[in-house]
């Protein structure tokens, strides 16, 4: 299978290097520096003291023309606008398109959109760009994926029947609930640690803070209207997501250590949001969305003193 991937961040590269070993992949990205390595050295990928590489098929994002059989999306949701800005020109051409992005915000987009075959999924896996053509597996995981609209059965046969160990695919039959548990995962454990600044295990092992967090947690499962029935296996998914990946930094808390853009508008934001359309009281989140907000301006002014 013939596959495009955008973004060279920690997943694209990531996707790129695994999926290379079986499928024809082209990387699509923006930086001359990341082309020029990549092109002539490849990526390299690590986990533990191992480090191998793999060529990849590199180009600029400019010459994506949505003829590979499979594009996977993998930009943060603040980069998106520019991917929907070619979707809307080469519409129907595009064979079929993957957003592997954390939040919500960006369904109602891509389900508006004249793209005939869509998907959509979440990443469990850890990683982290170690430089502009190094990835570091830091938690192998899996990538869940759902069908938003059209024909994407064979592409999902193909990925989830690979049977590669260190990067599984998985089929899930209902993509609404599938982004909804993420986005309380995201919405709950990537904003705490950030502001807490400690690694994603620190919500359990810390009492004080595991109080906190099942506050919080409980305010978004009531935003989102989910049922009582439910809410178990939502508090089970978060449980399990924070244990194996105990020892990693949330994307988020990362971005603010390395003085990037978070995605707290596409996640948090969005919660907030919500609380305030329903007119549901949501003083917990919009009191964290407001601290990390407070947390990107405190970073603006200081690049600016």
């Amino acid at each position: 299978m013939k596959i495009g991937i955008i973004g060279a961040g920690a997943i694209g590269l990531l996707c790129a290097y695994q999926l290379k070993e079986k499928h024809d992949v082209t990387l699509y990205v923006r930086s001359p520096k990341q082309y020029e390595l990549i092109k002539n050295k490849g990526i390299y990928y690590k986990v533990n003291e191992d480090k191998q590489s793999r060529t990849v098929e590199v180009r600029y994002f400019a010459e994506w023309d949505g003829a590979e059989d499979l594009t996977i999306v993998t930009v943060k949701q603040y980069q998106l606008a520019p991917i929907y800005e070619k979707m809307e020109i080469l519409g129907s051409r595009i064979k079929a398109m993957c957003f592997l992005q954390n939040g919500m915000s960006h369904i109602e987009t891509i389900l508006e959109s004249n793209i005939p075959n869509l998907m959509i999924g979440i990443v469990e896996h850890g990683a982290m760009k170690e430089d502009e053509q190094t990835v570091v597996h830091t938690g192998i995981g899996a990538i869940k994926l759902a069908c938003v609209k059209g024909k994407v059965a064979e592409i999902l046969l193909s990925l989830t029947t690979e049977n590669n160990q260190a990067f599984p695919f998985i089929n899930e039959p209902d993509y609404v609930t599938m982004m909804q548990k993420k986005l309380v995962v995201n919405s709950v454990v990537n904003s705490l640690t950030s502001i807490l600044q400690v690694k994603n295990g620190q919500l359990l092992q810390n009492a004080y803070y595991y109080q906190v967090m099942s506050l919080f947690l409980e305010e978004v499962l009531e935003i989102l209207s989910i049922t009582k029935e439910n809410r178990i296996l939502y508090r089970d998914y978060c449980i399990e997501v924070i244990r194996n990946t105990a020892l990693n930094k949330s994307s988020m808390l990362k971005d603010i250590e390395a003085g990037r853009p978070t995605e707290i508008d596409a996640i948090l934001g969005y919660i907030v949001e919500k609380a305030k359309r329903k007119k549901i009281s949501s003083p917990i989140a919009a009191t964290v969305y407001l601290m990390i907000k407070g947390k990107e301006r405190g970073r603006e002014e200081c690049l600016n003193a």
